[in-house]
Formats: structure tokens, C-alpha cells, sequence
């Protein structure tokens, strides 16, 4: 859940402050370990050293996190020093011993400037826009052709004949989008002043006749993250508003943290957190199996150095699991020698991150892994032309909801929805028209369905819905609104303006345990409701 800045800050102080009272404590025992080292016997010297390396190996991860620059510094100085006595295995002379307890007494000095408040520089999310699209546009037909998709989607807008309607209205209420005609009159230089009036930059969708390079430099240059090229395929303008709007609906990206050190592991988090990403702390890594099932992370943060699991030890845990070997690993260390980071990522690890890390560095690392892994997800589940679950998937989660039904006694209902006549739109417009129909349909049923609905493509042109906690008269009820818009949506080709339909059976699986058995009833279904007329939703005689 998002913070307040306010609130973020106060945390952040709050987790500094009680980081400060641990050094306060930490610092002189430290110099007492390395005051002690020169008199420690032959034979737990090896011991007392390696223990003295880790907690300078803490330290040197943890303090620049809170503010400490220097200190983690000189932790880091120290910490090499001990390591290079390690392995060379030999106790060292007075002179070196006298220089390497004078860098830990400078630790235990804390400056006026490293204990002064640090400000953190933790990434603070913009207020969501709200969910209103702007329409600018001087030409009418093309106006009318965007306002109608709009209004058959759902999608609340307001229309605009002019640049400086679209400004006032603009310092009123900031949208969602911006949709404008690029042909009106020094349209991108109007474009430019308004978005060079924004704290941030307006997402801008733009329509153009113009497809050289330049037309398209230029949309760039002013913010436009879409250009749509007459004649206007509605569908692909749609689909740039729906991908635009789902950026603050998309489920937060999740992130689990393992770390020791649970001051700094809250830390991390909470800058994660303002940056809109989930995080769970699992500070017992024997739990691990348990918190990927629950949690189900986009990313898991590992720290390299822990006591009684290592990082990569955790990470080749992860990897025996068939189901987790796409999670991306990332490695948290302040280990800068790359034969050792190398080392660690190829026991399993995808990324390395050197502590201490700014929490926008942090957040920027974090956030980029976790979209691209959960697209590469999402491509190898879903329909490359409309996004939808593929035909195995969608069975997959039918079970996973049959499953869950038996446990809960709640109502699901499956949807067996076909175009109709869809053969005749590929004959008389070609099959780029046909996909741009199924993709149409696609986008409306997720636009008008709830996130708990599944719906998967499940052959060329049928698709199979499947509605968790719904009955069988709801469903009903929605689908049939659905085929009205569906209905009345308007497609071009070829300059002709024409429309479809489709035809949707609807079963329930109350008391069934077989999904073949479903789709069949609710196939069996759509099949009446075809030789009825098409056009139409019906209803499978019982309920299962």
C-alpha cells in the first residue's frame, strides 16, 4: 500500500535514529575485537578475524544506506585489510596491526555531518491522474468515430474543438489521457506549451495523416506515447488507452526480502513500498517455500552474506522448485569484487546489487526487473493479438476456480462465446479487418468485466469466460450488456462502415468437478443460442 510522503519520511527518520543507537552500541565493541586481535592465540585467531570481517562486512552494506557514507567507506577499508590477512593465512606484524586499529578507531568517531538528519532520496510517486479522457479534435467525422468507441467502452471523456478549451480545462482537472487530432492547425506546437506547463508530462495519443519520421520525432518530442495513423483503426486507439489506464489498475508488482539485518531490510522496504511495489521481509529463510506460495513474488531480494544460508544457497533452494525458476534473484552485497559476484550469480542469481545503494537506484533496479519478468510471463500465458489467456491457461484457471468453488460454495459461471458470422468478415474485408474485430471484442470484455474474471481466447474467433462468485442469472445479465455494445460498435473498412455480433452460452459448475464437462454445457449452450437466430445469449437447461 502507498505511504504519504510525509508518513515515509517520518519512517525513514524514525528507522535512521534507531540505526544511529545501534551504532552507538556496535562501534565499541568493534574496537574492542580489533584492540584484542593482536593478543588472540595462534590458534582462534583465524576465528576471531573471520568473525571481526563480518560484522565490518554488515556494516560497510548497511551504513550508506542510512547516511553514513564515510563510515561504510572506512568499514569497507577495514574489511579488505582482514581479508587479505585471511588469506594469506598469517598473523601480521605490529606496524600493520597499529595501522588497522587506527581505521577502526576512526569508525567509532562518528562526524557532526554523517549523525546531521539525511533527507532520503526515495522516488515519490505522483497522485494517479484521474480516470477522464480528452478528446481534441476539429474534424467532426473523425471526432464522432473516437467518441463513440469511448462511450461503448465505458471510458468517461470530454471533447474539445480547440487547443485552448483543451488548456483551460486541463488546469481544472488533469486526465487520464489526452487523445488530438496532430492535422489541426500548429497542433504540436499548441501541444508543446501545454505539456510545458505540467509538473508532468500529459500521456498524449495522437492521430495523424503523416507517417514520414519526422511526424513521428516530433510526437515524441512532445510526450506522445502513441501515434495512430489514419484511416484510424479504433481498436489499436482503444488498446493505447486501456495499456495507458492499467499502468495505476495493474496489480502492484511484489517483491520478497531476504536479509539478516531487519533494520535495513524495513528500510528497503519502505522505499519499495512508496514506489508502489508490495514487499514482504522474510527474515527466517527456512520459510522460504511457504512465503513463495503465499506470496507468490515478482522478484525475490537476496542479501549474500547471512548466517546459516547464504544467498546463492537460498537462491539453488528456489531454483529445485520447478514452478519458481522464472523469479528473477537478485543478489544484495556489499561484496565489490567481481570473481565473487560473478561467483554468486552463477549459483543461480540473475542481478547484482553493491550495498550501500541509493534508494532511487534501489527502486529503479527492483521496479525494471519485476516488469520485464512479469511480462515475459505474461507473453508465454497470452494470446499474442489480444492479450487474452491462451486455450490451456484458460482451462488451467477454470480448474484452479472449480477447486476453489468446492471449497467455498460460491457460484462460478463459464461463458462460451463465439462471433457470429465471422467467416464473411475475413471473405469480404481480409483477416487483418477479422483480427482487428476479435481484438475489439477482447478488449471490450476486459474493459467491462471485474479483475477476478478470466477470460481466455479459446479458439480463432471463441472465446471462454470464466466468472468466479457470479450466478448464472448475473452472468446473464452482464454478458448480455456486453453483446449490445458489441453490437453498436462501428468498423471501417474499405470505407464501409459495418458491425457485428456474436453469440454466448453460459453454464455453472455448481457441484461439477470436471472442466470438459462445463465448457461442454455452456458449449452446448452457445450452440442453441446460434441455431436460434445468433445474436443472442443463452442460457444451459441446469445448473451442474
Amino acid at each position: 500500500m502507498t505511504i504519504s510522503p510525509a508518513d515515509l519520511q517520518q519512517q525513514l527518520d524514525t528507522l535512521r535514529l534507531a540505526y544511529l543507537e545501534r551504532l552507538q552500541q556496535d562501534l565499541p565493541l568493534l574496537l574492542q575485537l580489533a584492540q584484542a586481535l593482536p593478543d588472540t592465540p595462534a590458534d582462534s585467531w583465524q576465528h576471531q578475524a573471520t568473525e571481526l570481517a563480518t560484522k565490518l562486512h554488515t556494516l560497510a552494506g548497511s551504513a550508506g544506506t542510512f547516511g553514513f557514507a564515510r563510515l561504510g567507506e572506512n568499514a569497507k577499508l577495514a574489511e579488505q585489510q582482514l581479508k587479505q590477512w585471511l588469506d594469506t593465512d598469517a598473523k601480521p606484524d605490529a606496524d600493520s596491526y597499529s595501522s588497522f586499529i587506527a581505521t577502526i578507531t576512526r569508525l567509532t568517531r562518528l562526524d557532526e555531518t554523517d549523525t546531521a538528519a539525511a533527507v532520503s532520496d526515495a522516488a515519490i510517486a505522483p497522485e494517479p491522474a484521474a480516470a477522464i479522457i480528452y478528446l481534441c479534435c476539429a474534424d467532426k467525422a473523425l471526432q464522432e468515430q473516437i467518441s463513440v468507441m469511448l462511450d461503448i467502452f465505458g471510458y468517461a471523456n470530454r471533447q474539445f474543438a480547440d487547443f485552448n478549451a483543451l488548456r483551460a480545462a486541463i488546469v481544472l482537472q488533469r486526465p487520464a489521457v489526452v487523445i488530438a487530432d496532430a492535422d489541426q492547425p500548429d497542433a504540436l506546437a499548441q501541444l508543446k506549451i501545454i505539456q510545458s506547463e505540467q509538473a508532468t508530462i500529459l500521456p498524449l495519443l495522437l492521430v495523424g495523416a503523416n507517417t514520414d519520421f519526422n511526424s513521428y520525432l516530433n510526437a515524441v518530442r512532445i510526450g506522445a506515447i502513441g501515434y495512430y495513423s489514419r484511416p484510424l483503426n479504433t481498436t489499436e486507439l482503444e488498446a493505447g488507452v486501456r495499456k495507458q489506464l492499467s499502468v495505476a489498475e495493474r496489480e502492484p508488482f511484489r517483491v520478497m526480502l531476504v536479509d539478516d539485518d531487519q533494520m535495513l531490510a524495513q528500510h528497503y522496504a519502505l522505499v519499495l513500498q512508496q514506489g508502489g511495489l508490495m514487499v514482504e521481509i522474510l527474515p527466517q529463510p527456512a520459510h522460504i517455500f511457504d512465503a513463495l506460495n503465499r506470496f507468490h513474488p515478482d522478484v525475490i531480494l537476496l542479501d549474500v552474506n547471512m548466517p546459516f544460508c547464504t544467498g546463492p544457497e537460498l537462491a539453488q533452494l528456489v531454483r529445485l522448485q520447478q514452478s519458481w525458476l522464472g523469479v528473477p534473484i537478485i543478489y544484495l552485497s556489499s561484496e565489490t569484487d567481481s570473481e565473487q559476484q560473478l561467483a554468486a550469480l552463477i549459483k543461480a542469481g540473475d542481478d547484482f546489487i553493491t550495498k550501500p545503494i541509493s534508494d532511487t537506484a534501489l527502486l529503479v533496479a527492483v521496479f525494471a526487473r519485476a516488469q520485464r519478468a512479469r511480462q515475459l510471463a505474461e507473453i508465454m500465458t497470452r494470446d499474442s493479438l489480444t492479450g487474452l489467456l491462451q486455450h490451456a491457461h484458460i482451462k488451467e484457471r477454470l480448474v484452479l476456480e472449480m477447486l476453489r468453488a468446492g471449497r467455498s460454495a460460491q457460484p462460478v459461471s463459464v461463458v462460451m462465446l463465439d462471433i457470429d458470422h465471422f467467416k464473411k468478415v475475413n471473405d469480404n474485408y481480409g483477416h487483418l479487418v477479422g483480427d482487428q474485430v476479435i481484438a475489439s471484442l477482447a478488449n471490450l470484455l476486459k474493459q467491462q468485466l471485474r479483475k477476478t474474471d478470466l477470460v481466455g481466447r479459446y479458439g480463432g474467433e471463441e472465446f471462454l469466460l470464466v466468472l468466479p462468485d457470479c450466478t448464472l442469472q448475473r452472468a446473464f445479465e452482464v454478458i448480455e450488456q456486453i453483446r449490445e455494445l458489441f453490437a453498436g460498435l462501428p468498423f471501417i473498412a474499405n470505407e464501409q462502415r459495418f458491425f457485428c455480433s456474436f453469440s454466448a452460452g453460459i453454464s455453472a459448475i455448481t457441484g461439477c468437478n470436471n472442466a470438459d464437462v462445463v465448457i461442454e454445457k455452456a458449449d452446448q449452450a452457445l450452440y442453441k443460442a446460434k441455431t436460434s437466430g445468433r445474436n443472442r445469449v443463452t442460457l444451459a437447461p441446469s445448473a451442474l
